[in-house]
């Protein structure tokens, strides 16, 4: 299934009005919060790494332990 597709992610939202170009920072947030492996591999084919930099820089609902992930794997300072 296709990341923007599952209801694991977007409950509250009607997918299939999101648009990877306008609703990235939404889906970035969604995805480090609440995805899975394959999520994540989606994400950094899908996102430049600026978005997803920015996007944990900005973010106001991303946890600790998801920040901590973020600077672990190099994409948080």
């Amino acid at each position: 299934m296709e990341t923007l597709h599952k209801k694991s992610l977007f409950w509250d939202v009607d997918n299939n009005k999101l648009s990877r170009e306008n609703d990235w920072f939404f889906i970035i947030e969604r995805i480090l919060e609440f995805g899975d492996i394959d999520d994540l591999v989606w994400m950094k084919r899908n996102f430049t790494s600026e978005q997803i930099k920015e996007t944990i820089r900005k973010s106001r609902i991303l946890t600790q332990r998801t920040l901590s992930y973020c600077k672990a794997s190099g994409h948080a300072s």
